[in-house]
């Protein structure tokens, strides 16, 4: 009887100590809204540049998003790339804004999680040609397609590092890019 009673307070003893560890455990993928911010560095692959060449620039980043399932997040980006510098040519660059909403896929959901990013949405690209009336100014649809990984500090705050291919199309089809990013999110 001893050995019945000893087995069954062990083994409330165990459910009560599981239940206190699952309450708290954190909550890495968890419903709810994030905001963050961070750097870029943009690698020019433009098409029909007619043998001219570009530098990449730098640039930053911003995004507002929601998780609302544990693997699946979307999210609104903005992105500025300032600037396309033209090599040999004091002053000549393309910069762009480029705003995509976004769906972020993740494979895992525990302190690191990979995840794959697609969007769309509209670049606006501007050239300024100092000494010139001719500068170029322009907007149009834009896919991004990327991979990224958010590491959590803690529950709420997160690093992530992420790299994208922006892809515009119409006027601005020429000014593809890849940007590699890294930043700070906080997740409420």
């Amino acid at each position: 009887m001893k050995s019945h009673i000893a087995g069954v307070l062990f083994g409330i003893l165990i459910l009560t100590c599981g239940q206190a560890y699952a309450q708290s455990a954190p909550q890495y993928a968890r419903p709810g809204f994030y905001i963050g911010g961070g750097g870029a560095y943009a690698i020019e692959d433009f098409d029909n540049t007619f043998g001219l060449d570009f530098d990449n620039g730098p640039g930053f980043n911003g995004r507002l998003g929601y998780r609302f399932h544990p693997h699946i997040a979307i999210e609104a980006m903005i992105e500025r790339v300032d600037a396309f510098d033209l090599k040999g040519f004091n002053g000549v660059e393309i910069n762009t804004w480029t705003g995509t909403l976004n769906g972020k896929f993740y494979a895992l959901t525990d302190r690191f999680q990979p995840y794959g990013l697609l969007g769309m949405g509209a670049m606006r690209a501007e050239a300024n040609l100092p000494g010139s009336s001719n500068d170029f100014d322009d907007t149009d649809f834009a896919f991004r397609v990327g991979v990224g990984l958010d590491s959590y500090m803690t529950e709420h705050w997160l690093v992530n590092v992420e790299i994208s291919n922006v892809h515009p199309s119409g006027d601005v089809d020429d000014i593809n890019y890849y940007s590699l990013g890294g930043g700070i999110q906080y997740r409420f």
